[in-house]
């Protein structure tokens, strides 16, 4: 039998993504669940018409589920936590809502849902800007000493979640260690953990919020985020 599925998408000023975005993920779950719900968890702060175009499809699809992220919750890790809160059944995919993913190949993850209880995608290959992946080399280095993560792709946001695992897991991580959190904390508390190749494709449409708008470099801000949760993740794990 298909298994019953809840799926999200942070967003965050995605409004020419997220109408296709919709559609596919509307066909990708008519295939391959029985009962399902798509929920995208915008932030509050949006200044596009992301939310708009949610509310126009909700009108007319029952499946479709808007949340909204306070402006004083901000960050993807708020998103993320939002995400999980949310979903109503056991098994729970997520990924980013700027279509760089291929929903499709959930169907390389659904035979494995009822053994594992975290399928990890990692991307074959990754088709960022070149400052971008230097940056996710570097950061995907530390993280695996700091933390004993043996994943290939510890930031890749295409993953599947038992939601049993959210109710014993506490994420703490508000910005863009959310994804690196769940995997630390999945591994240390002796999840089954399985890794799957997955496509990933230019960002075609909207402004990325990891970089600056010259020359791909991260955002200063993003970077200080990153390392106070660094800090904060390592002292939070390491609790006697």
């Amino acid at each position: 039998m298909k298994p019953d599925i809840s799926i999200f998408f942070p967003a965050f000023n995605e409004e020419e993504n997220i109408r296709p975005l919709l559609e596919k993920a509307t066909s990708v779950m008519n295939k391959f669940a029985n009962n399902y719900e798509i929920i995208i968890v915008v932030f509050e702060a949006s200044t596009d018409n992301t939310i708009n175009i949610v509310n126009e499809i909700i009108a007319k699809d029952n499946h479709v589920r808007l949340v909204i992220q306070p402006k004083e919750m901000k960050g993807i890790g708020y998103a993320i936590r939002q995400g999980f809160d949310s979903a109503k059944y056991e098994h729970i995919f997520y990924t980013d809502a700027d279509n760089q993913f291929e929903l499709e190949e959930i169907d390389r993850f659904v035979p494995y849902i009822g053994d594992c209880d975290v399928i990890a995608g990692y991307r074959k290959k990754r088709n960022d800007p070149f400052l971008r992946i230097l940056t996710a080399i570097v950061y995907n280095i530390i993280v695996k000493i700091l933390f004993g993560i043996k994943e290939r792709d510890v930031d890749c946001a295409f993953r599947y979640v038992n939601k049993r695992v959210f109710e014993e897991v506490n994420l703490i991580c508000k910005y863009g260690m959310g994804t690196s959190e769940l995997l630390a904390k999945a591994r240390k508390y002796g999840y089954k953990i399985k890794e799957i190749p997955v496509t990933h494709y230019p960002r075609k449409l909207g402004q990325s919020k990891f970089e600056g708008k010259r020359a791909n470099l991260p955002r200063v801000g993003v970077v200080m985020s990153l390392v106070k949760e660094l800090n904060l993740l390592w002292r939070d794990m390491h609790r006697k």
